[in-house]
């Protein structure tokens, strides 16, 4: 099946290399949608949202709810390109009030092991703190989810604490790591 090009983005940010993120709009739900069947094993044992069998009209309506958050400023939900290819999506939920962010993200399998994750992620925290003042960011992240941890620690976030039983995930409850940075101590891209 032939897939229409993607239309220009509304809002991109370039993550460094051949890697970009832009904002997660309708057009990026059948590609995400793929990708998530995909790996959808793998991402079970993580991701509670993976739990349902994965549909584009799902996945668009969860992009339609992220866009409206961003509207409203409390979201800024991204998808990463490689090539301008669709391999995942970054996002961070905003609590403006405080100046929070709280990041998440998923990286195709196939995508893994290069830096993308790394990349993007380190994009997305750069806009965060330059462009919406956020103060902290902070990334909850599964016991056990040995490259998101990796990932944490590559950027810089320190681990805070343990939250148990806080995440179910496939009929069990996962205990979850909280990773967190005062703004003042990003550095940037590492």
């Amino acid at each position: 099946m032939d897939v229409p090009p993607a239309p220009r983005p509304t809002f991109a940010l370039p993550a460094g290399g051949d890697v970009d993120l832009v904002l997660r709009e309708p057009w990026t739900a059948a590609p995400l949608t793929r990708l998530v069947e995909d790996d959808l094993e793998l991402l079970r044992a993580w991701e509670p949202w993976a739990a349902e069998e994965p549909t584009p009209a799902g996945t668009a309506a969860y992009g339609r709810s992220q866009l409206l958050a961003w509207v409203d400023g409390r979201a800024v939900p991204t998808v990463v390109r490689e090539r301008g290819v669709v391999v995942g999506a970054v996002g961070a939920r905003l609590d403006p009030a405080v100046g929070t962010a709280d990041l998440g993200w998923w990286l195709a399998s196939s995508a893994q092991g290069r830096g993308v994750a790394t990349r993007a992620v380190a994009a997305l925290a750069d806009h965060l703190v330059a462009a919406h003042g956020v103060r902290r960011l902070q990334a909850r992240v599964a016991v056990g989810n040995t490259r998101s941890l990796a990932l944490a620690a590559r950027l810089g976030l320190r681990p805070e604490g343990v939250l148990l039983g806080a995440l179910a995930v496939g009929g069990r409850r996962l205990d979850v790591e909280v990773h967190g940075l005062d703004a003042a101590g990003w550095r940037g891209r590492p």
